[in-house]
């Protein structure tokens, strides 16, 4: 709560005013280009449209607000998320400290709008895409001007080894992936069984959008299988309301190494069904036959 000091002249020497702040969201969204839009195959628009794109059915963005806000633990929040347009314009025209340099500026140039009605509480992120990098820098000049930033979650952060984060905030790095069964030729072919030479085996891919760069100064990186997903649909697949629950168990999640038949493995404590890699250690799940 602040303490707002008010002089007027009709006033008799001077009045204390209560000024409640309260906490505030900002969504940061990523890339989106209107002529991909026709073929569905990026958002056509920023801001509550950019979400709404991914989260298409009926009360879902609401829903995802709601989960974030209970998620980021605090309480009586704004009514409405604040919008951040973190896109570049040709999806490749920027690296990703451009568009922190980006961020940084439109925060310093417009601290006053971005902080309407905060006080003294602080500020939450979720970015995605080409936004986490916009994010970063946003963050970096909010703390500059005293400001709190409660904690920063970057979803699917692009050209995540082309920024940093300055490691005085809480921040969270997800990626997703997908699991496709591929046939491996086994080393001895039959004619006479000709079926008896293909092996399935269930293969991890990186989001290729993104693919599996850890930014530096983050809390704690995860990338995660994101089951019914495929090639064109993993990227867009974090925003969901599901994984503000991935994001609880990621941060409270241990990683434990096992010496089998002279190699060391990483597991997850408790067992692990999502898992392929945190931080830099990939570990080990039974879903994955190839890594």
């Amino acid at each position: 709560m602040d303490i707002i000091k008010i002089t007027s002249p009709q006033a008799v020497g001077s009045v204390k005013l209560k000024v409640t702040g309260r906490p505030k969201l900002i969504l940061v969204n990523g890339h989106w280009n209107r002529l991909l839009n026709l073929v569905n195959m990026s958002p056509g628009k920023n801001q509550r449209e950019y979400w709404d794109y991914f989260l298409s059915y009926m009360g879902a963005f609401d829903a995802f607000i709601e989960t974030a806000q209970a998620y980021f633990g605090d309480k009586n929040y704004q009514g409405k998320p604040f919008y951040a347009d973190g896109s570049s314009l040709l999806g490749g025209d920027q690296s990703g400290n451009d568009r922190k340099i980006k961020g940084y500026q439109y925060a310093m140039q417009n601290i006053a709008e971005i902080t309407k009605g905060v006080g003294n509480e602080k500020i939450y992120f979720i970015s995605h895409s080409e936004g986490a990098a916009y994010a970063a820098g946003m963050a970096k000049a909010l703390i500059e001007k005293g400001y709190k930033v409660g904690e920063s979650v970057m979803l699917s952060a692009d050209e995540g080894d082309e920024f940093t984060v300055e490691g005085n905030y809480p921040c969270y790095q997800i990626t997703a992936g997908y699991i496709e069964e591929e046939e491996y030729l086994l080393s001895y072919i039959s004619p006479i069984h000709p079926s008896a030479i293909k092996n399935p085996k269930r293969q991890f891919h990186i989001d290729p959008v993104v693919g599996d760069h850890k930014i530096q100064g983050v809390n704690r990186y995860g990338v995660y299988i994101s089951f019914n997903t495929q090639f064109e649909t993993v990227h867009g697949s974090t925003i969901d309301i599901q994984i503000f629950n991935i994001l609880k168990r990621l941060k409270q999640l241990k990683v434990i190494p096992r010496k089998l038949k002279g190699k060391t493995e990483y597991m997850i404590a408790n067992g692990n069904i999502i898992w392929h890699k945190i931080d830099n250690t990939v570990v080990v799940n039974k879903n994955i036959d190839i890594y």
